[in-house]
């Protein structure tokens, strides 16, 4: 905006002679112009075009200027243009209400060119110079606002101190470093002196004095204390300003907030005495520090370093159930040593111990996991905290340090406390070793003297074995007459053993095998050999390398006889095992099943698999004493007997009484055994070398024999096969037993079957067809008494009454029995039934249904079949009785019964059949078809019944089926 040029004016007034005359002086004067001729125009003009200064006449139609001007200073960076207001009214009221609505400036028409040109010239200079002082404000502001975010973030705050007047003033950010809410602080220097720490006041006075006074630097750290009683670290530097007679005058410097590397150097400095203390422990422990002495020792420098009023080792007891006061410092004099915590959940220890890992209490008294033992609420204790001692098997205990005052304890102080709890650990577990070293020593040479065992150590470096008095004894020596080196040990080993040992041992220095164990053969000062037992562990230096190698000589000759025994004793029980899963095998597999062929099958089979012979038989006896074989097993390329009739004079009766004895025939080969010549020639046609007979019983009684053969060479049987077939023909003749016992029962069950079958098949026809010849005389009954009863004399009315009784009480009975026999029949043989008859009949039977209910039968030609005549009774009955039964109400029914022959051969149930068809129709109601598949069984009822039922009837020679 220094060029005119680039100035754009908006003239506003409603007088288009004054608009135009205007116009023209600002164009001529270098400013680009815009016109409108009201205040609404005015408006949309300056949304629209933004222009630097508005020419506003203040009398205009529509909308004034002084409306007009109030409405532009509610736009957006209205305030940055200039509004000069032109009118002709110069009183005081308009020129206070143009300047009351924001012009900038007020001029009186008729307008002067000069003046107008002049007071354009100034507002715009003013303007820009009111714009370049608030941009300048602005960047003051920004880089005030800079300067206070960073002073903000590394906690900084600026002061000035008057020598003067003793007064301070400070940046906004220094009250956060004293704790003060903002403009709280008066600038007092008392004010400020107050805040110090009470023990750092002398020294912050002092350095204050010789900066004064000196006219050094002021540089110093010291603490301040925070209104709600936190303490503070600042960093303070300033420095002295004098005037030009040399008189200090003021101090200016800033302070900064160091608390946080206060505290981390401090934590460093605790650091770092904790470390001290964990190596000064570390280095007393290696040095063999006696355990109780490293205790006490522990406890006071954990005291010392955490600033902790109790410190304390508690020692787990054998049962668990409690720990032991170990070592403590601060506790009542007395209770070290005596006094003892519960493991339980309400102690801290406990706690620990479940937790296995470290506990913090600020407040004991406020605290949930658990209340803690009595050990220290007798202590006032109030924080604290406590690591596992850990053991190599179990923890050892518990390391505990307590305060009396609230204390959050940090990681550091856990950390330090593990340490030292470690540092216990380690020097506990080697005490425990060199206990169990000093025991295991004694228990060495305990060992040396009294064990059975001949003790031996072999050093690998000079080669010299040291033997025990009893590994010389072993052999038979006197101590003085075997040397200690390493020849008199090997040479004394069995030659055939000997390599066998050395590979053993260079196995063992190899790490292939944990330890050295070898048995072999020892010549003994006799020149005997016995055996022995030898065993051994190698010694290594820290490279690995064996440099001893420690063992023990056992003897076992005995043992090794006695196992020798023992594993024959253990083959020939593995063997009767064996065998006796063998039989309980074949056994199950014989008992499986009832019929008669597939046991004597499976027999021969499972036999011959388990005494690999190559043919097994099952012999039936006859009445005739000849034998017939029923089964066989063989194996392929010999002779088949199965079916074979045996009547030789070497089975005949003298045998048979023989195997009705028991005997059983073992031959191991039959040209060798003393046999009739005829049966040699019998079996030799079959190429048996040997056989073994066994007879099989049933019901006490010689059933057959089971025999085994032998066809390629002679067989010598063994007890235990002998023995096996015995048994197996025992269970082949249970098997047989059970399987007659079982046909026994099968027939009398079918039996039973059959004549209960028949039983509910007359009970069901009987209950049924009873039922309408019973009807008639409840019905008749009824009439009788209902229109001849007084003409009855008493006694008739009393014969009248127990007919009815009587006929009641039988249709009851006969529902009952309806109901009891509601089963499906069996058919009985057909014979030839007249179905005109048997309609006939059953319409008597319904006389009273028809007449009850108003119907009509129409009974058609119907076919003589062969049938059952009580079922096809039954059938027309039902049938027809239904229909009756469900009719539509308000129509009397109407049943057709009639027959038709089938001419289409695809109609028929089979080619072969002459069929066919007795139809029922009704007009009853009905039912629906998804109940087809019901409707006809025995003893179903639905709630309708289908308008027209089809049966057909299937004549064939011998029988005949209903179809529907």
């Amino acid at each position: 905006m220094t060029k005119k040029d680039s100035v754009l004016i908006l003239v506003v007034d409603d007088d288009s002679f004054t608009r135009t005359h205007l116009c023209n002086l600002l164009k001529q004067a270098g400013y680009q112009i815009a016109e409108a001729s009201n205040g609404l125009e005015a408006l949309a003009s300056y949304t629209r075009l933004r222009p630097d200064i508005i020419l506003l006449d203040a009398i205009m139609p529509e909308m004034d200027g002084f409306t007009c001007c109030a409405q532009l200073q509610t736009l957006p960076d209205a305030e940055d243009t200039i509004v000069l207001m032109v009118t002709a009214l110069d009183d005081q009221v308009s020129v206070e209400q143009a300047f009351a609505v924001g012009a900038t400036d007020f001029v009186t028409k008729p307008i002067q060119w000069p003046v107008l040109s002049q007071r354009l010239h100034r507002l715009l200079k003013a303007n820009r110079a009111i714009r370049e002082l608030r941009q300048q404000t602005e960047a003051a502001q920004w880089r005030e606002a800079q300067l206070r975010m960073a002073l903000e973030a590394v906690r900084m705050g600026i002061w000035h101190w008057n020598l003067l007047s003793n007064q301070i003033t400070w940046s906004d950010t220094l009250h956060a470093l004293y704790g003060w809410e903002k403009d709280t602080f008066d600038g007092s220097y008392e004010t400020f002196f107050d805040c110090v720490h009470p023990q750092d006041q002398n020294f912050v006075k002092s350095i204050e004095q010789q900066a004064i006074a000196n006219g050094v630097d002021y540089e110093i750290e010291f603490r301040v204390v925070w209104p709600d009683g936190s303490i503070h670290w600042l960093a303070s530097k300033g420095k002295v300003f004098h005037d030009p007679s040399g008189v200090a005058i003021r101090m200016s410097g800033v302070e900064i907030d160091i608390t946080k590397r206060k505290q981390a150097e401090s934590a460093l400095e605790i650091r770092a005495s904790q470390q001290a203390v964990v190596a000064e422990l570390s280095q007393k422990a290696l040095a063999g520090l006696d355990l109780t002495t490293l205790m006490n020792l522990c406890v006071t420098l954990v005291a010392q370093c955490l600033k902790v009023e109790y410190c304390k080792i508690l020692e787990l007891l054998p049962d668990s159930e409690a720990l032991l006061l170990r070592a403590g410092i601060g506790w009542q004099p007395g209770l070290v040593g005596q006094a003892s915590v519960s493991t339980d959940l309400d102690s801290q220890a406990g706690y620990t111990l479940l937790a296995q890992e470290p506990v913090t209490v600020s407040n004991l008294h406020q605290e949930t996991r658990f209340s803690g033992p009595t050990l220290l609420h007798d202590h006032q204790v109030v924080g604290g905290m406590s690591v596992v001692i850990h053991g190599r098997e179990c923890p050892f205990g518990v390391l505990g340090a307590h305060t009396t005052q609230e204390r959050t304890f940090t990681k550091d102080n856990i950390y330090f406390l593990q340490a030292v709890a470690d540092v216990l650990a380690i020097a506990i577990e080697r005490q425990r070793i060199e206990d169990a070293l000093k025991a295991s020593e004694e228990r060495w040479q305990l060992a040396i003297q009294g064990n059975n065992d001949g003790i031996w150590d072999w050093n690998l470096k000079t080669n010299e074995v040291f033997f025990s008095r009893r590994w010389k004894e072993i052999l038979g020596y006197e101590d003085h007459e075997i040397a200690h080196n390493l020849d008199e040990w090997m040479t004394r080993i069995h030659p055939h053993h000997l390599y066998a040992v050395r590979h053993a041992i260079a196995q063992h220095n190899t790490q292939e095998t944990p330890f050295y164990t070898s048995e072999h053969l020892v010549r003994c000062k006799n020149g005997s050999y016995k055996w022995i037992l030898d065993r051994g562990q190698a010694v290594r230096d820290e490279n690995g390398q064996v440099i001893r190698m420690i063992g023990g000589m056992m003897d076992i000759n005995e043992r090794r006889a006695a196992l020798c025994e023992l594993k024959k004793v253990q083959a020939e029980l593995q063997r009767q095992n064996l065998r006796s899963q063998l039989f309980a095998d074949i056994t199950l597999k014989i008992r499986q099943s009832l019929q008669i062929d597939t046991i004597l099958q499976t027999s021969v089979t499972e036999v011959q698999k388990l005494l690999h012979a190559d043919r097994v038989l099952i012999l039936r006896l006859r009445a005739d004493g000849s034998y017939i074989v029923l089964q066989e097993s063989v194996v392929p390329g010999l002779p088949m007997v199965l079916g074979q009739q045996i009547n030789d004079a070497s089975l005949a009766e003298s045998y048979i009484e023989q195997y009705r004895q028991g005997r059983i025939s073992a031959i191991t080969d039959i040209e060798q055994a003393q046999l009739q010549p005829s049966y040699v020639k019998w079996l030799q046609q079959f190429n048996v070398k040997a056989n073994l007979i066994v007879p099989v019983f049933r019901e006490h009684q010689l059933w057959g024999l089971l025999i085994a053969h032998q066809c390629t060479h002679p067989r010598q049987w063994t007890k235990w096969e002998i023995e096996l077939l015995r048994q197996l023909a025992d269970q082949i003749g249970i098997a047989l037993d059970q399987s007659l016992i079982l046909d026994k029962e099968t027939r009398q069950r079918q039996e039973l079957a059959r004549s209960n079958q028949e039983l509910q098949q007359f009970a069901f026809i009987a209950s049924h067809d009873l039922q309408e010849p019973l009807r008639k005389i409840i019905t008749f009954g009824d009439r009788l008494k209902n229109t001849l009863e007084n003409d009855l004399s008493e006694p008739g009315r009393d014969y009248l009454a127990r007919m009815q009784n009587a006929a009641l009480r039988m249709q009851t009975l006969i529902k009952d029995l309806l109901i009891l026999s509601r089963i499906t029949t069996q058919a009985q043989p057909f014979v030839w039934v007249n179905l005109a008859q048997i309609a006939q009949e059953v319409l008597s039977d319904l006389e009273v249904s028809i007449q009850q209910t108003g119907g009509s039968i129409e009974v058609g030609d119907l076919p003589t079949i062969k049938a059952d005549p009580l079922q096809m009774r039954q059938l027309l009955q039902n049938l027809i009785g239904n229909a009756l039964k469900f009719h539509r109400l308000q129509t009397p029914p109407v049943v057709k019964v009639y027959s038709q022959i089938f001419s289409d051969q695809s109609e028929k149930v089979c080619l072969c059949a002459e069929t066919c068809q007795i139809i029922v129709e009704d007009n009853g109601i009905g039912f629906a078809q998804k109940y087809v598949d019901r409707i006809f069984n025995v003893f179903q009822q639905l709630t309708a019944v289908h308008p027209q039922l089809f049966y057909s009837l299937v004549k064939e020679t011998g029988k005949s089926t209903l179809r529907l």
